[in-house]
């Protein structure tokens, strides 16, 4: 079911994982990037205590490089506020550019430095992605 959509990305959820799925079609302003993860937080918060448990996969194969003040952001602000909201599972599907790649990776690094409760977790395709977290229940 679609949530939200604007220029560079789409919001979907999809009941049977539980997931949201954050779509990036392209580069997005730190503000576009800002907004489009907070959406994609309150509808995690939001439907997070009808499934239990609720996955965030971020579908980035189109996504380009997002600036390190962006990713930086996201393990500073959306990580925490994501954990008080109960959110501990974080899926990639990876880009096919080199440099969102990169990006991706750093969030990751991020993450893992400040020893987050967030399981954060890199993959090829979508399916594996949510099958992963599908597993875990």
């Amino acid at each position: 079911m679609k949530l939200f959509e604007e220029k560079y990305g789409t919001l979907e959820y999809d009941s049977t994982v539980p997931c949201i799925t954050a779509t990036f079609n392209g580069f997005m302003s730190s503000e576009q990037f800002r907004t489009f993860l907070n959406k994609g937080l309150d509808h995690l918060i939001e439907k997070k205590p009808s499934n239990g448990k609720i996955l965030w996969l971020a579908d980035t194969r189109k996504h380009v490089v997002q600036p390190d003040k962006d990713t930086q952001w996201v393990a500073d602000e959306w990580n925490p506020r994501a954990l008080k909201g109960g959110i501990h599972h974080v899926a990639f599907v990876l880009p096919e550019n080199v440099f969102g790649n990169a990006s991706v990776k750093r969030y990751a690094d991020n993450t893992t430095k400040k020893k987050a409760e967030m399981d954060v977790q890199m993959f090829g395709d979508i399916n594996a992605a949510k099958q992963w977290f599908m597993n875990l229940k």
